[in-house]
C-alpha cells in the first residue's frame, strides 16, 4: 500500500515539474504576446491540471486507506513510525520535493499573472489612445468655419445690481 503513496506521489512531482515548464514557456508567450502559442499552451496546461487532480484524489484514498489500518494516527505520525529508515527517507524526500514544486509554481503563476495584468493594462491604454485619436481631426479647417462651443451671452457677474 505504501509502494501505491510513493508512486502515485512520483507521478504528482512529474506532473508538477510539466507545469512549471508549462509556467515558464507562458511567460515567454506571454511577453512576446504570442496569443495562438498561449492558447494551446493552455489547453495543454488544463489537460495536465485535470490529471493532476486526479492523481490527488488517487494520492488522498490511498492515504485514507493507509490511516484506516493505523487508527489515532496523522500521515505523519504513521510515516514517523516507519521501521525502514530508507522508505521513510524517501517518502520524506518527496513530500519535500512536492512542497517545493509547489511553491516553485504558485510563484511562477504569481508572475505570469503579473505580466498579462500589465499586457491587459497596456491594451486599455492603447484603445483610449486610438478612441481619442479618431475624435480628433487631423486635417486642416479653416477657423470660420469651425463650431464655436455656444456660449450662454450673459456675463459672470449680474449687471443689473
Amino acid at each position: 500500500m505504501l509502494n501505491l503513496v510513493t508512486n502515485t506521489l512520483d507521478e504528482l512531482i512529474s506532473i508538477q515539474k510539466q507545469l512549471i515548464r508549462y509556467a515558464e514557456r507562458k511567460q515567454t508567450v506571454l511577453i512576446e504576446r504570442k496569443v495562438d502559442e498561449l492558447t494551446e499552451l493552455v489547453k495543454e496546461e488544463s489537460k495536465l491540471v485535470k490529471q493532476l487532480g486526479q492523481l490527488e484524489d488517487e494520492r488522498q484514498q490511498l492515504v485514507a486507506d493507509v490511516l484506516e489500518e493505523h487508527p489515532g494516527l496523522t500521515f505523519s505520525q504513521f510515516a514517523e513510525q516507519l521501521p525502514d529508515e530508507e522508505v521513510k527517507q524517501e517518502l520524506y524526500s518527496q513530500l519535500t520535493t512536492l512542497q517545493m514544486l509547489l511553491t516553485e509554481l504558485q510563484a511562477k503563476n504569481k508572475t505570469n499573472e503579473k505580466i498579462l495584468e500589465d499586457s491587459m493594462s497596456f491594451v486599455q491604454h492603447m484603445i483610449t489612445q486610438v478612441t481619442k485619436s479618431k475624435q480628433q481631426h487631423f486635417n486642416y479647417q479653416s477657423p470660420a468655419t469651425l463650431q464655436k462651443p455656444q456660449t450662454n451671452n450673459q456675463g459672470f457677474f449680474d449687471t443689473r445690481a
